[in-house]
C-alpha cells in the first residue's frame, strides 16, 4: 500500500503542475457550469440529478484525456521497463496510476459544491441524501472510467491512441442505454445490468444498493487486472 500511495502522490503532483491538466479541468467545469446554468435559469430546475447525468456523458470524453498518458507515456519514454526492474510490483504501478487519476477527477468534481450552494438557495424540497449518494455514485463511476482509461493506456505507447481506445470502450458502454429499444424484452433485464446507468440510477435516487457498489468495484478490478496482465505479457516477450 505504501508503494501505491507513493506512486499516486508523485503522479498527482506531476499532473497538477501540468498545463494540460488545467485545460482539461477548465473545459470540463465550463461545459458543466454552462449546462447547469441553462437548467437553473432557463428551464427553472434547481437540482443536481440532471447535472450528474450530463457529467456522466462528459466522463466519456474527459477521463480518457486524464488517463491517456498514465502508462502510454511511460512506455513511450521507456521508463516502464525501468519500473519493472525496481522492487515494486506491476500491480502497485497500475493501482498507483488509477489512484492518481481518480484524485484528479475528484479534485475536478469538488467544484460541484458551487451548483450545490445554488440548489440550496433556489431549490425546494431538496433531497440531500440523493445529492450525497449521487455524488458517491458519480465517484464510483469515475473510478470505473479511470480503470478503463489506465487499461487503454497500457495497450499502446501512443497517448492519442490510448485516448481513442479508452473513448471507444467507455463510449460503447455509454451508448448501450440508447440501444435498449433494439434489445428483445426477454433480454433487457440482462443487458441493462452491464450498463453504468442502471447501477448509477439507485444512487441518484438516494438509495444505496450493495449490488451496485459491487458492480463498480468489479469493473475497476477487472480493468486494473487486465492492464497488469498486459504489461506482464509485454515484459515476458521482451525477455525472450
Amino acid at each position: 500500500m505504501n508503494a501505491i500511495r507513493t506512486i499516486a502522490r508523485k503522479e498527482y503532483q506531476l499532473a497538477m503542475r501540468s498545463v494540460t491538466t488545467y485545460i482539461v479541468f477548465v473545459l470540463f467545469l465550463v461545459i458543466s457550469g454552462s449546462f447547469f446554468a441553462t437548467t437553473v435559469f432557463k428551464v427553472g430546475l434547481a437540482e443536481l440529478r440532471a447535472l450528474y447525468t450530463f457529467q456522466h456523458l462528459l466522463f466519456v470524453f474527459f477521463i480518457p484525456a486524464i488517463t491517456m498518458g498514465s502508462i502510454a507515456r511511460e512506455r513511450g519514454s521507456g521508463t516502464i521497463e525501468l519500473l519493472s526492474t525496481l522492487p515494486i510490483r506491476l500491480s502497485h504501478v497500475i493501482w498507483g496510476k488509477i489512484l492518481s487519476a481518480f484524485m484528479q477527477v475528484f479534485t475536478m468534481m469538488i467544484f460541484n459544491v458551487i451548483p450545490l450552494i445554488i440548489v440550496a438557495i433556489f431549490g425546494q424540497n431538496i433531497d440531500y441524501n440523493a445529492i450525497i449518494l449521487g455524488f458517491f455514485g458519480m465517484m464510483l463511476l469515475s473510478a470505473a472510467f479511470v480503470s478503463i482509461g489506465v487499461f487503454a493506456s497500457s495497450l499502446p505507447s501512443n497517448q492519442v491512441l490510448a485516448f481513442v481506445i479508452a473513448f471507444f470502450i467507455g463510449g460503447s458502454i455509454y451508448v448501450i442505454r440508447y440501444l435498449m429499444a433494439l434489445v428483445p424484452l426477454s433480454l433487457v433485464r440482462y443487458v441493462q445490468y452491464f450498463t453504468f446507468d442502471y447501477h448509477l440510477s439507485s444512487f441518484m435516487k438516494g438509495v444505496f444498493d450493495l449490488r451496485d457498489l459491487l458492480f463498480f468495484i468489479a469493473v475497476i478490478v477487472i480493468f486494473a487486472t487486465l492492464a497488469e496482465l498486459n504489461l506482464q505479457s509485454r515484459n515476458m516477450m521482451q525477455e525472450r
